[in-house]
C-alpha cells in the first residue's frame, strides 16, 4: 500500500509540474522561472559567486532571453543574432540574458563549461548569465526536446517575439526590427 501512495503523490507531483508549465505567448508577461539552484553568476573583482535568479526581474529596456544546453553546437544557435546587436546597436540598448542548461552538459564538460562562462562574464560584465544545473527552462517553458528558448520583450516585460529554433536570414531580419522599434519607444 505504501508503494501505492508513494507512486500517485509521484504521478500528482508530475501532472502538477505539467499542468504549470506554459511556453511563452507573444503579447503576455513571461511564465515565471526562478533558477535557486546556481543560478545568476556575478563578478566582484576577481571572484565568481551565484545568486538566485527569476524572470520576472525587468531590466527596464528591450529584453533578449535566450535559453539553450550547455553544448557546442547549442552555444551557435541563437549567435547570429547577439552578434547582430551587439555591432548594430550602441551598447546598453538591449539587455540580453543566456540561460545555460547545464543539466544538458555532455558527461565530464562542466569543469569547461564553467570556465567559458566565467571568460564570457569577464567580456560581458553587463550581461547576465544564468546557470540551469536541472533544466528547470525546458519544463516551465515548455521548450520541447531541443530545449532552446529565444524571447524578445519590450521594456515592459511583454513578450514580443518568441522561437525555439535557430532563426533563418528574415527572422533575423524581422527581430532586429522588432528590437529597434521597442528600443526607441
Amino acid at each position: 500500500m505504501a508503494i501505492s501512495r508513494a507512486m500517485l503523490a509521484l504521478l500528482i507531483t508530475l501532472l502538477c509540474v505539467r499542468v504549470f508549465a506554459a511556453a511563452p505567448a507573444v503579447d503576455a508577461p513571461l511564465p515565471p522561472l526562478a533558477i535557486t539552484e546556481r543560478g545568476e553568476i556575478t563578478l566582484a573583482g576577481d571572484e565568481f559567486t551565484f545568486v538566485p535568479w527569476r524572470s520576472d526581474v525587468n531590466p527596464g529596456k528591450v529584453h533578449v532571453v535566450q535559453y539553450f544546453g550547455a553544448t557546442m553546437s547549442d552555444s551557435e544557435i541563437f549567435k547570429p543574432l547577439t552578434d547582430l546587436l551587439e555591432k548594430s546597436l550602441p551598447p546598453g540598448t538591449v539587455h540580453v540574458t543566456t540561460i545555460l542548461n547545464l543539466d544538458a552538459a555532455l558527461w565530464g564538460t562542466t569543469g569547461f563549461v564553467m570556465s567559458e562562462l566565467e571568460k564570457n562574464k569577464r567580456i560581458h560584465p553587463q550581461a547576465t548569465i544564468v546557470v540551469d544545473d536541472k533544466g528547470q527552462g525546458v519544463v516551465e517553458w515548455a521548450l520541447g526536446k531541443e530545449g532552446l528558448g529565444l524571447i524578445v520583450m519590450d521594456e515592459q516585460g511583454v513578450v514580443k517575439y518568441f522561437s525555439r529554433q535557430a532563426l533563418s536570414e528574415t527572422e533575423l531580419a524581422s527581430v532586429m526590427e522588432l528590437v529597434r522599434t521597442h528600443s526607441k519607444s
